[in-house]
């Protein structure tokens, strides 16, 4: 074989590895590109208000079943918590850290009652106030009910309060005529659609995009990926170099 043929089969040869390694860089910028103008304008997107609910991303993040779950029933409103989700009637999850001890109707809102909290819902299943221990709102909260005057009252430690009209609550004896709210049996078809609606509400479609972008997603190997991607660019800048050398000497 002449040394000039041997040459041109070199140039060849590191052509066809320049030109495979540009594809594969390729798939790579294209996947960073669009992940990162998604980023970019993730408030326009309302990533953060879309969940994944698909089982496979959601056994990648180790997300699991709740395990209390608890439920109240009205007339109007299904109060569900499991784990330290909130969820009235199908509307989205709301984050609380408190157990929830009843729920009851107060004229065309509902009053829901966690331990040391008193959440007022209306019709749209929004929350449009909470009361703490800044409106007398007492701790352990065991239950709450209406009196035969439809006048809210709640338990705790053993004494009842009563909801007074300008939403504060003040100790009041004991009224044995109250109808405590009671909470609702929840069935195994129950069980799991609340699971599902509950693991659905947890990661985002901004996590997922953040985590696959950073290489995260990926474990450990995320690292390793985008390692072994960096040589790829330094291989592609190399060759592409001599290519462009061995060119630019041929015309000369």
């Amino acid at each position: 074989m002449s040394r000039q043929r041997h040459k041109r089969n070199k140039s060849l040869s590191l052509y066809i590895w320049h030109r495979y390694a540009g594809l594969s860089a390729a798939i790579f910028v294209i996947f960073i590109t669009i992940t990162g103008i998604a980023l970019n304008h993730t408030d326009d997107l309302t990533l953060k208000n879309r969940h994944i609910s698909t089982g496979f991303l959601l056994s990648h993040y180790s997300v699991k079943a709740p395990v209390v779950i608890t439920r109240f029933k009205t007339a109007s409103h299904t109060i569900t918590q499991a784990d330290d989700k909130l969820f009235i009637n199908d509307s989205k999850a709301f984050s609380i850290r408190s157990p929830l001890t009843g729920a009851t109707p107060y004229f065309e809102f509902t009053v829901i009652a966690l331990t040391d909290k008193l959440l007022l819902t209306d019709s749209s299943n929004s929350i449009i106030q909470t009361l703490d221990e800044l409106d007398g709102v007492p701790k352990n909260i065991t239950n709450i009910g209406i009196d035969e005057q439809q006048r809210i009252n709640v338990l705790a430690d053993n004494h009842t309060f009563l909801l007074t009209g300008n939403l504060v609550l003040t100790s009041t004896p004991f009224n044995h005529n109250i109808a405590w709210s009671k909470p609702s049996a929840v069935s195994a078809a129950d069980t799991e659609a609340i699971s599902a609606q509950y693991k659905s509400g947890i990661i985002s479609w901004e996590t997922l995009i953040l985590d696959i972008h950073s290489g995260r997603f990926f474990g450990s190997y995320g690292a390793l990926f985008f390692d072994v991607v960096g040589i790829v660019l330094l291989f592609l800048a190399f060759t592409g170099i001599i290519i462009w050398s061995r060119q630019r000497t041929k015309k000369h």
